[in-house]
């Protein structure tokens, strides 16, 4: 029973000493927790502050970057014209020189189309003298030819006759011959 007595004693102790200690500790809590707040507040005056100043600079740099954003465009854009008047150019100089050498071109197409006609010509008159050639020899040759066919007819008329005469003779022949 001492033991409970004791120990009661010492948690009455422990409760009393803990009440003391309250109050000094929920200071010490209070103060801890205003110091967090004003750390807090401080921070965040100082990223605000940071912000701030980060914005200004933005403000103050917003011109001179508008400023290069213009002038690279003027730049950019001046590039690009001076591209299309090279091209102008260019195209002008091909145009020129297209409508300089147009001349000699028509020239070399109307001698090139004169040749052909010309070698067409020659051909058909080739051709021509050809067949000239060709019925010459022919109407040489006709009478020739013509004597040849009338041989030839007269040749085939005979040879026909005498089978024929030959045929009749073997006929008379087989009449004349006594049957068996």
């Amino acid at each position: 029973m001492r033991d409970r007595k004791d120990q009661a004693a010492k948690e009455a102790k422990r409760d009393e000493e803990r009440r003391e200690e309250e109050p000094a500790q929920l200071a010490r809590e209070q103060t801890r927790r205003e110091t967090d707040l004003v750390r807090e507040q401080a921070v965040q005056k100082d990223q605000a502050g940071k912000e701030a100043r980060r914005e200004d600079k933005r403000i103050a740099e917003e011109p001179a970057q508008l400023a290069g954003e213009q002038a690279r465009r003027q730049t950019d854009l001046a590039r690009e014209q001076g591209i299309q008047k090279e091209q102008a150019a260019k195209e002008a100089r091909r145009e020129e020189k297209r409508i300089a050498e147009e001349p000699a071109q028509l020239a070399r197409e109307q001698a090139r189309r004169q040749t052909d006609l010309a070698r067409e010509q020659g051909i058909q008159k080739e051709q021509a003298a050809k067949e000239a050639k060709r019925e010459e020899k022919r109407i040489e040759e006709e009478p020739a030819q013509l004597a040849r066919e009338q041989a030839r007819r007269k040749t085939d008329l005979a040879r026909e006759q005498a089978i024929a005469e030959d045929q009749e003779a073997r006929r008379r022949k087989a009449k004349n011959q006594p049957s068996e």
